[in-house]
């Protein structure tokens, strides 16, 4: 089933993307060497077997390399709401036929793969209601296309893997993830590393954001995983005294 384009586990593995081919091996080989790399971590699959993978990992948008607009229109039908970036379609008349059956955006073979890229994740942005390129959570900022993080107006200095925990937790506020969801998110579907393992990393990227005046943007909700949690706003004496009981309790 896993079949990984993707070859650079160890870069900045900002979302997660399903590359649909019609045949297996059809298009893949020259997907790795365009768009592998920091920044996008892709699984393929073949039409009959898109709907395993994305039942078993989360993705952040569909590449579909099938300019068909039957093929989209049924995978709508088939309850898949992701955004789908078609590629490879050669003339207007098709481009049109996608569009109305729900691809979030297409683009011809001639694409480079910098536009693709930025493409994909144009579409998983405005899918997680994040249109624009710089994510705000109380006085924390996470910059997307630079892939930076700051607090108070402070840069905080982030590893690849921080940095794709933290994104996810960004890019979806309020949702709690579990730590194996979040292990699949930030190693594919490659076999990730203990549960431990990301328990290090996560006290890490803490206690970075700690330091810079965010002890409680990434919050345990025990027994079920981690969520994104905006620091109180200072200026309202009210919140800053829920946080601080918050905090008690925690500790009780």
């Amino acid at each position: 089933m896993n079949r990984i384009l993707s070859q650079d586990r160890g870069g900045e593995d900002e979302m997660r993307v399903l590359a649909v081919t019609a045949e297996q091996g059809r298009g893949e080989r020259g997907l790795q060497a365009n768009l592998s790399g920091p920044g996008l971590l892709f699984d393929a699959a073949t039409l009959s077997e898109a709907r395993e993978f994305l039942l078993a990992y989360d993705y952040d948008a569909i590449l579909l390399l099938v300019s068909a607009p039957a093929v989209l229109s049924r995978l709508r039908r088939d309850g898949v709401v992701l955004p789908v970036l078609v590629c490879g379609v050669p003339d207007s008349a098709t481009r049109t036929a996608l569009l109305e059956a729900g691809a979030d955006d297409v683009v011809s073979s001639a694409c480079v793969p910098d536009e693709l890229r930025a493409r994909l994740r144009a579409i998983a942005r405005r899918f997680r209601g994040q249109a624009g390129a710089t994510l705000k959570a109380g006085e924390a900022e996470l910059r997307l296309g630079r892939m930076e993080v700051s607090v108070y107006g402070h840069p905080v200095a982030l590893t690849p893997k921080e940095y794709a925990i933290l994104e996810l937790l960004f890019l979806r506020p309020g949702v709690v993830h579990s730590k194996s969801s979040i292990v699949n998110h930030v190693y594919g579907a490659e076999e990730g590393p203990a549960l431990r393992t990301l328990d290090v990393i996560v006290c890490k990227l803490r206690k970075k954001l700690s330091a810079r005046g965010a002890p409680d943007l990434v919050a345990t909700v025990w027994g079920s995983g981690l969520t994104l949690r905006a620091p109180p706003d200072t200026s309202c004496p009210e919140a800053v005294h829920m946080a601080r009981t918050e905090r008690r309790l925690a500790a009780a």
